[in-house]
């Protein structure tokens, strides 16, 4: 083999190692030498993550990150500073396992195998669960405690909610909705009586209905508790033991109420919503 053929091929090995170099030290290290935590965070999940009419950054995750940031810099000695990235439904695992950025926070179900290889799940920050929206004035006709036959149900395909609705209310008429955009679209569809109902995470339900300034007189959701439990975990670089026990003693499950008090007010209905989670899960 020629010399000048040897070199190519190492050059090319190489290039395709680059994007998961960066994690052959501790991310750690990476943020002591750089004073940068890069974060994944969405902007269509509220109360994750969201931006408002002048286009800044909002909601629990970006509230938390802070916090962690301010964290590290004493952890560190050194000043450290939140880079806020946009992740996606479907690029937020690929952006922590190519070392795009160091973790993602937002809603994501914790599975006992990641869909992407090279990255981990954090213990769970959240704990919320499938519930299903309704109009008001439909509480007494959908019980969910029933078959649900014939009731139409918008549901995101792919999805676990899929999986749960699918299996637990067969009779039911399902409707499915995708992109980036299937949440908001099954909420207003409910709204304006297209459909009876739409099954999805209740915070994330409550996230969407007060994005589009819907009240009470336009929406509830049902059960009480959830059909389901569902933990959230930050998604994490595999192989890195002192990035994930450093994440992990920063998550505090016991205080998810008071988080999300700081982030939205106390009166908040978020509060509620997620009690009734933590009260059937934890």
């Amino acid at each position: 083999m020629s010399k000048k053929l040897t070199v190519l091929i190492l050059g090319i090995i190489l290039s395709l190692m680059m994007p998961y170099a960066s994690w052959a030290k501790s991310v750690l290290e990476e943020i002591k030498q750089t004073g940068v935590l890069k974060v994944g965070i969405r902007t269509d999940a509220p109360p994750f993550g969201s931006r408002n009419n002048d286009g800044e950054w909002q909601g629990y995750c970006i509230d938390n990150m802070e916090m962690f940031a301010n964290g590290l810099s004493k952890k560190l000695r050194r000043e450290v500073r939140l880079a806020k990235v946009q992740s996606t439904l479907k690029n937020r695992y690929q952006i922590v396992a190519d070392g795009t950025v160091h973790l993602e926070c937002g809603p994501n179900t914790t599975k006992s195998n990641p869909p992407v290889e090279g990255i981990v799940y954090s213990r769970g920050f959240f704990v919320t669960g499938t519930h299903l929206l309704v109009r008001p004035e439909s509480r007494r006709r959908i019980n969910p405690n029933g078959s649900l036959a014939n009731v139409s149900i918008g549901v995101l395909e792919q999805s676990n909610t899929y999986d749960l609705i699918s299996s637990t209310y067969s009779l039911a008429d399902l409707v499915t909705y995708n992109g980036i955009s299937g949440r908001e679209r099954g909420v207003t569809d409910v709204v304006d009586k297209k459909n009876q109902a739409f099954a999805s995470d209740g915070v994330l339900l409550l996230g969407e209905a007060l994005r589009q300034n819907f009240t009470l007189e336009n929406y509830t959701l049902i059960p009480d508790q959830p059909l389901s439990c569902d933990f959230y975990g930050m998604i994490l670089p595999a192989n890195d033991e002192k990035w994930e026990n450093t994440v992990n003693q920063f998550i505090n499950p016991g205080t998810i109420l008071d988080s999300l008090a700081e982030s939205f007010g106390s009166e908040s209905l978020y509060l509620g919503i997620t009690e009734a989670a933590m009260e059937k899960c934890l």
